[in-house]
């Protein structure tokens, strides 16, 4: 049984938010040779110029502590002394994917074992974690009525049946309890856990501790989302830089050739998404049932716009749940929720009015600033912050 390993404690830097940073960082310095000893590191300054994040210790060199991040992103690897970006990490800085793109080829190509770690053998049988957990989790919907899937299931059917990921979607309805479990303390059950996050941030995903929901139409949709996750068996490779190479490199169906998001739009979404994937995804991402249900369970004042700060039960009383859900994250990054944390911190309650508005105002600040997206989290927030501060009551 393979274990299923992650870069445990660092899964802040794979938000769907900070990976295109990451990426153009890389991307700057595609081909340059690593800084040695007490030489300046001038990758951690391109870092700290495009993202957020802090790349800590300072006192080490980043590469030391930040390659398995790197590279489980599938986005850089070394060769010799040379940092060299994969195909993928260049059409993430260019913008040329959005994040379900992204994280469904991620999903087909990443498996264990993995060149990104050290005691990589190519001897071993090969596990698609990520493929293996959505076709569980389709299969469920489809089969069973049962839109969602725990830690605990997953570990229990998938690791207990050494499930590779391989298998047909129909398989999955015949897997078995097996009565192996891992205790939540347990470093392994940490890993797993950072990894079902990780994924998660497709659009069509929620997680709600320690549930991954599938958050669809229709159970045809659900079945043709199952049916994407074919995975991608590449020739293995002793040297893992080459392996790590060749997984990144661009092949196959987008997510959204799979499924076309420009479906959702109606005529009053054209003026603010113009065509935009990264866009009219942020708009699916918004419409998600799911995420509206969570909002209204755990938000301080659900009836209460953020915007006009007007509360919809005193002009609509016979009506509970007039407010949409804005996500203010980047547009191409969706929303993480943790059933732990005190709010739903990186969203807000907006009456229709104001949302349609608010995305008014987003398209035209973005137009000024020749911009496809918000570069950070804190640019969104702060072109948020300032939309409502234009507002007349």
């Amino acid at each position: 049984m393979l274990d299923w390993r992650c870069d445990q404690g660092r899964l802040a830097y794979f938000q769907l938010a900070e990976v295109p940073n990451i990426a153009k960082a890389l991307c700057a310095f595609d081909g340059q040779p690593l800084p040695q000893g007490e030489e300046p590191d001038s990758l951690r300054k391109l870092l700290e110029e495009y993202s957020e994040r802090p790349f800590l210790p300072s006192h080490y060199k980043v590469w030391r502590n930040y390659s398995r991040v790197f590279g489980f992103l599938m986005l850089a690897t070394k060769v010799g002394d040379l940092v060299v970006c994969t195909d993928l990490c260049k059409k993430v800085a260019s913008g040329e994917l959005n994040g379900d793109d992204y994280l469904l080829h991620i999903a087909k190509n990443f498996s264990y074992p993995s060149p990104v770690h050290e005691d990589y053998q190519i001897s071993e049988e090969q596990v698609w974690p990520f493929c293996a957990t959505i076709k569980l989790l389709t299969s469920n919907y489809v089969f069973k009525d049962k839109p969602l899937i725990s830690i605990d299931e997953i570990i229990n059917k998938l690791l207990g049946n050494s499930i590779d990921g391989t298998e047909s979607l129909s398989t999955y309805n015949d897997i078995s309890s097996t009565g192996y479990s891992i205790q939540p303390e347990d470093d392994a059950y940490r890993q797993i856990r950072e990894l079902i996050l990780f994924i998660s941030q497709f659009s069509f995903l929620k997680w709600d501790n320690p549930y991954l929901i599938l958050d669809v139409a229709s159970k045809d949709e659900a079945l043709k989302i199952g049916e994407a996750f074919n995975v991608a068996k590449i020739a293995r490779l002793h040297d893992r830089s080459a392996e790590l190479l060749q997984r990144g490199s661009i092949t196959g169906e987008l997510f959204t050739q799979i499924r076309p998001i420009e479906a959702i739009l109606n005529p009053f979404d054209i003026d603010f998404t113009e065509g935009s994937k990264a866009k009219a995804l942020h708009l699916r991402i918004e419409r998600s049932s799911k995420l509206k249900e969570m909002y209204f369970a755990r938000a301080m004042n659900p009836s209460v716009c953020n915007m006009c700060t007007r509360d919809t039960l005193d002009h609509y009383p016979w009506a509970d749940r007039i407010i949409e859900v804005h996500h203010l994250l980047p547009l191409s990054s969706p929303i993480k929720v943790e059933k732990q944390s005190t709010s739903l911190k990186d969203v807000v309650g907006l009456c229709p009015t104001c949302h349609r508005a608010t995305h008014k105002f987003y398209s035209n600040w973005l137009k000024t600033q020749k911009l496809s997206d918000f570069k950070t989290h804190i640019d969104a927030i702060a072109t948020y912050n300032l939309a409502k501060s234009y507002f007349v009551s």
